[in-house]
């Protein structure tokens, strides 16, 4: 097996490392991942040779958990990967992704886990919303029903009144809007502190959950 690895230099570019409540150590090491630059030739590796080598090169804690070690021992699938000058998390989402693994930042290490089981474990995480609570306003349409005994609709409409958006509307309209059934949990939940939204939920959800605000904002 053939390994070169360039030097480090700064570059802003993506990340595949997911958060674990804990903010800043997560922010730094996501930082250094997309920031570190790597050419790299494997042959025929195993993962855990590459693991190995990501760690070394980088500086950082890795490890390979049980549940992903077992599926690539079952697959038997070597690595063969060729790449000149990427970000390391680069290299990393190119090695992770096609076998269906993932990664997260606990306690100072980046745990390499199966996707499966990233999926279903609950984070917390918080949410700032203050910047857009009762600015969006709900501007309610007419009510349209179908009249029981007759064909036709019944339509009243509306006069004035206008509801502000508050914390309890706009958690419910995040739990109608993401996620589906995972709101059904009893290990999800969403509570409001002071215009923050602290939700515990799976990092897919917390993913639609952050597109939905960003989405808000662009009617605040």
């Amino acid at each position: 097996m053939k390994l070169i690895a360039a030097l480090a230099v700064v570059a802003a570019c993506g990340s595949t490392l997911a958060q674990d409540g804990q903010a800043d150590p997560a922010r730094k090491v996501r930082d250094k991942l997309a920031s570190m630059r790597i050419t790299l030739d494997f042959k025929d590796a195993r993962l855990d040779e590459v693991i190995a080598y990501f760690q070394e090169y980088s500086g950082l804690n890795f490890h390979l958990d049980a549940d992903a070690r077992a599926k690539v021992d079952a697959d038997g699938a070597k690595i063969t990967l060729k790449l000149k000058d990427v970000s390391l998390s680069t290299a990393l989402k190119l090695i992770l992704n096609p076998r269906e693994l993932g990664c997260v930042y606990r306690n100072g290490v980046i745990v390499i886990a199966t996707r499966a089981g990233l999926g279903t474990q609950t984070v917390t995480r918080v949410y700032e919303v203050r910047d857009i609570l009762f600015r969006i306003q709900d501007f309610p349409g007419p009510t349209l029903g179908l009249k029981e005994s007759e064909p036709g609709v019944i339509f009243v409409p509306l006069e004035e009144p206008t509801s502000v958006f508050n914390e309890d509307s706009m958690a419910d309209l995040i739990k109608a809007s993401t996620g589906d059934r995972a709101w059904d949990d009893s290990s999800a939940s969403i509570q409001q502190i002071n215009g923050l939204l602290v939700i515990s939920q799976t990092r897919g959800v917390h993913d639609e959950v952050r597109r939905f605000l960003d989405l808000l904002r662009q009617y605040k």
